[in-house]
């Protein structure tokens, strides 16, 4: 029979679910990982949002119907914050404050399909969102494609000539951060290019 389990061993796990490995976590308890994940799906802690209040960016993308690469183009691209943690195995996830994902939709709404979404599935749903539901089915939802090479040389050359990210940002039908960030990188190459 195995080991009891103390009121301190599952307080333990409720803390440490969503910020170490299966792994570690077993260590820590002197368990093997099999007990401890048994244990974690029977206090319910199976889901990512119900034992850290965050979404996985894969339980993101299935609540808005996208693929799980767009919400990773959504963080690296446009701006959606998330925190990168170890979650039940030992592989590393996005993690999303619901209340940070419905700050960052409301400012690109561009960006998704709300018609898609079934209502209250992401809780607090706010206000705003029933009234973006009803936007036509058949609008554009914008996608992250790459920067091509003439694209960054442009970017270089207009803010060198004074251009702002907006006039850039409008000119090269991108979003704002998206130039931003491309600026960055793009500008710490070429001088990289230069100092060699």
């Amino acid at each position: 029979m195995g080991k009891k389990w103390t009121e301190k061993d599952l307080y333990f796990l409720q803390k440490r679910v969503g910020n170490c490995s299966l792994s570690a976590i077993a260590r820590q308890l002197d368990r093997s990982e099999t007990a401890v994940s048994l244990k974690l799906k029977r206090m319910g802690l199976g889901n990512t949002k119900h034992a850290t209040g965050l979404l996985t960016g894969s339980e993101l993308a299935e609540a808005l119907n996208v693929d799980r690469k767009t919400i990773y183009n959504w963080i690296q691209f446009y701006g959606l914050e998330a925190i990168s943690r170890i979650t039940r195995c030992k592989r590393k996830f996005h993690l999303i404050d619901v209340h940070s994902f419905w700050n960052w939709a409301k400012h690109n709404q561009e960006k998704i399909d709300f018609s898609l979404l079934e209502k209250h599935a992401l809780p607090p749903e706010p206000d705003w969102v029933e009234e973006a539901r009803k936007t036509p089915a058949g609008k554009t939802i914008k996608t992250y494609t790459r920067w091509t090479t003439k694209e960054v040389e442009l970017l270089l050359k207009w803010r060198e000539d004074g251009w702002s990210f907006d006039e850039i940002a409008k000119k090269l039908n991108r979003s704002r951060i998206s130039v931003e960030r491309r600026y960055a990188r793009g500008k710490s190459l070429f001088d990289k290019g230069t100092s060699s």
